[in-house]
């Protein structure tokens, strides 16, 4: 008996310890899922009950189909994705979309590549740009960015669609294209290639959000527990990035064997600097805001999206962090 009741304190006192619940995540892969890898290496998901897979997806097309397919609770993906399926405006139409933004991960972590023969934008008349798909969200700010530069599309470059950064990297690499926007560390490795660095995509539209963590809102409304508890770990893991660079880059190294030392400090700076990581991985209300203007500029077909809240629930972030 005198076991019995111990075990039962102990199990109070360390659930986690004896029942996890399991999620499948999926998204895009890189550097931007440190804070998953340091929740998952640290024993932050394992210490809220949770026990959290990650799988990578080819495309935005193929993550939100499984997703809606149940296959995956969470995911990870660009706010503007979530919006285009909202709206009617993404590559293909979904039956029941319901998929939501709660937490966020970046302010946009991307960068401006292009071939070493394209020194500017005058030089990108004529050429192909690689893109995961033509109405993908980074596809937009790249339009946009262009756009800015006097650049039209299909007047002055055509549209390659290819898939996540790997994808669009070896598309250039393979001369099938000759500009793109590529993420932390694939930036790293096309500098190597000589290609030119043209800058941080979304420094020229200021405020953006970038990527966000996503669920269905049917499966939300019966697992709020473990909305919390993944809402807690992830924050939790946004704190040891910006308060442990040592960790932070030994879990990043762990992930991303090609990084040498001086490389995956570069990459943590980036991570940690201006468009990286949000602090307490919060949604920036502003940064969605602008994310709807570009959207509302080059979305099709053509629809004025101004309000933010239609996507996001930040019920489950405000719970969670009044808990903490």
């Amino acid at each position: 008996m005198l076991r019995f009741f111990a075990a039962v304190l102990l199990l109070a006192a360390f659930p986690s310890a004896f029942a996890q619940t399991k999620l499948d995540m999926v998204g895009f892969g890189g550097a931007s899922n440190l804070p998953v890898w340091v929740a998952q290496e640290r024993g932050l998901f394992a210490k809220e009950g949770l026990e959290v897979s990650f799988a990578r997806t080819p495309s935005s097309g193929a993550l939100f189909k499984n997703m809606m397919s149940g296959k995956y609770q969470i995911a990870s993906a660009a706010f503007d994705n979530v919006v285009a399926y909202v709206e009617g405006q993404a590559e293909m139409t979904i039956d029941g979309f319901d998929i939501v933004s709660v937490l966020g991960v970046h302010s946009g972590l991307v960068s401006l590549v292009t071939r070493p023969e394209i020194k500017g934008f005058p030089d990108m008349k004529g050429t192909t740009v690689a893109v995961d798909s033509p109405a993908s969200g980074y596809a937009l700010v790249l339009y946009r960015i262009l756009d800015q530069k006097g650049l039209v599309r299909e007047r002055d470059y055509k549209v390659l669609a290819v898939g996540g950064t790997g994808e669009r990297l070896d598309a250039m690499r393979q001369n099938r294209a000759a500009v793109s926007l590529i993420s932390p560390p694939q930036d790293l490795e096309a500098q190597r290639l000589g290609f030119n660095m043209m800058g941080d995509a979304t420094a020229s539209l200021g405020a953006y959000q970038g990527s966000v963590y996503n669920v269905r809102r049917g499966w939300a409304k019966d697992h709020e527990r473990e909305i919390l508890a993944f809402v807690r770990a992830i924050v939790a893991a946004h704190d040891v990035i910006f308060n442990d660079r040592e960790t932070a880059i030994a879990v990043l190294r762990s992930r991303l064997k090609e990084l040498g030392p001086e490389d995956a400090a570069a990459v943590y700076a980036k991570m940690t600097g201006p468009g990286g990581f949000e602090r307490k991985a919060r949604i920036s209300i502003d940064g969605l805001k602008v994310v709807l203007s570009v959207r509302s500029a080059y979305g099709e077909p053509k629809k004025a999206l101004a309000d933010p809240y239609k996507y996001v629930d930040l019920s489950y972030y405000e719970k969670a962090m009044r808990a903490r």
